[in-house]
Formats: C-alpha cells, sequence, structure tokens
C-alpha cells in the first residue's frame, strides 16, 4: 500500500513539474510589447488623427499568432522630442492599459520588444515655413544639430538599456517632404545623415536599427497629405513587415 502511494505521489510530482514547466514555456513564447516615441511610433495618420500606426500592426500579428503577451503604444506620444522620452523614464510615468495602471520602468523591465521612432521633433524644433528652405540649404549646421541629437540619443538608449534586457528596434527616419522637390534632394541627405548616425548608435549599442527611407522613396503615395508629414496606414503596414521580419 505503502508503494503504491509513494508511486502516485511520485507521478503527480513530475505532473505538476511538467505543467509547471510547460506553463513556462508557454509564457516564455509570448511577448511583451511597448512602442516609445513620437507622434509616428504614436500612429497620427495623414490628416492629424491618432490611427492604426505601425505598432498596433506588429501587434496585430503577434495577437494572430497566439504571441502576444502585453501591448501598449501609451507612452508614445505626438511632439514627444528625445527628452521627453528620458523625462518619462526617469519619472517612472504610469498609465492605464486595459483597466490596470502600469509605469513605464515596470514595462521596460517586463518587455520583450521595444520600437522607438523618435527624433524628428528634436530636428524640427523652431522650424517654421517661412525658414525651413534656409535651414535645410545650410546643411552643414543642419548636420551639426543631428549630431547633437546623435548624443541625446545616446543617453536616451543607455536608460532605456539600463531597464530592457531584450530586443530593442530604433526605426531610422524617411523624407517627411517629398513634394518640396526644389529641396528634395537636400532633405534626403540630412535623413540619410541621420540614418547613418542612427545605425552606427545601434551597432554601438547592440541594438536593432531598421532603415525605412525606402519604404517611402518614390511612393509619395503613402505621404497623402501634401501639408501633413505622417504615413496613411500603408505606410504603417510597410513599416511593421519590416519590424515583423526582425521579430520572427
Amino acid at each position: 500500500m505503502k508503494k503504491h502511494i509513494k508511486l502516485i505521489i511520485f507521478i503527480a510530482s513530475l505532473l505538476i513539474v511538467f505543467l509547471i514547466y510547460k506553463g513556462f514555456e508557454y509564457k516564455q513564447g509570448k511577448i511583451f510589447y511597448i512602442a516609445l516615441g513620437d507622434s509616428v511610433a504614436e500612429g497620427m495618420n495623414s490628416y492629424g488623427a491618432i490611427g492604426y500606426g505601425y505598432a498596433d500592426y506588429v501587434s496585430e500579428y503577434l495577437d494572430k499568432n497566439d504571441r502576444l503577451d502585453f501591448y501598449t503604444k501609451g507612452f508614445a506620444k505626438s511632439g514627444y522630442t528625445i527628452e521627453n522620452v528620458k523625462n518619462d523614464i526617469e519619472n517612472n510615468k504610469t498609465i492605464e492599459v486595459n483597466g490596470k495602471r502600469i509605469n513605464i520602468k515596470e514595462a521596460l523591465r517586463e518587455s520583450d520588444l521595444v520600437t522607438i521612432s523618435i527624433g524628428a521633433n528634436d530636428f524640427i524644433k523652431g522650424l517654421t515655413i517661412t525658414n525651413v528652405y534656409s535651414k535645410i540649404e545650410n546643411l552643414k549646421q543642419s548636420k551639426k544639430e543631428i549630431d547633437q541629437i546623435g548624443e541625446s540619443l545616446k543617453e536616451l538608449i543607455e536608460l532605456i538599456k539600463d531597464y530592457a534586457s531584450n530586443k530593442i528596434i530604433l526605426l531610422g527616419y524617411y523624407n517627411p517632404l517629398p513634394r518640396l522637390k526644389v529641396v528634395k534632394e537636400e532633405i534626403d541627405e540630412l535623413v540619410k545623415y541621420s540614418n547613418y548616425m542612427y545605425e552606427k548608435i545601434c551597432d554601438d549599442y547592440e541594438i536593432t536599427y531598421i532603415d525605412i527611407f525606402d519604404i517611402f522613396d518614390g511612393n509619395e503615395d503613402l505621404l497623402p497629405n501634401s501639408l501633413d508629414i505622417h504615413p496613411n496606414t500603408k505606410g504603417y503596414e510597410k513599416i511593421a513587415d519590416k519590424i515583423i521580419k526582425e521579430v520572427d
């Protein structure tokens, strides 16, 4: 009788260990995803409304493939600069997601995937329709400003990496004003200069860089509003496709 009891206890123990392991394995296959950054990260469309952005497409893909544990783009905000994101982390900003409050440090610690789209507002700060041409044509000064943005970006990445230990993806830039033909070459040059710097920073900090310049170059239909710099949903979907390739 005692042997039978010991056997039952042994089998039950094995079953418990197996279930715990399978539960852990199942959890391990799920992705805790947060999107940080500016209006592009938030999903602002070509007409100034927050809509379905690249982060939403990525989370939808993960969910459909039973790989999504958690998702929010609630920390991303239109108009955000690098300093804004840094302040959010340093001040441990709290948001509500599906009725549950979560702070940004906790989210970063839990994260399996962090995507970042930031820096554009740092460059265009103070830019007006009256000085756009002179600012862009003064490439030497503009590149110095981009270099300064790069230094701020390094500080932000270091701060994010203090909390997030898994996959971090930084997105590059696209030309947001492709219809300004007079200075298109100059804008392209500045965008490519920024992207080269972003890629080098990603290499230095061992995070993933995604170039999105080619998605929009020659595809003005993805930026349908000549008075706005944001993509339409098709443009965001194409960005998401590049992110998904890095996640799979």
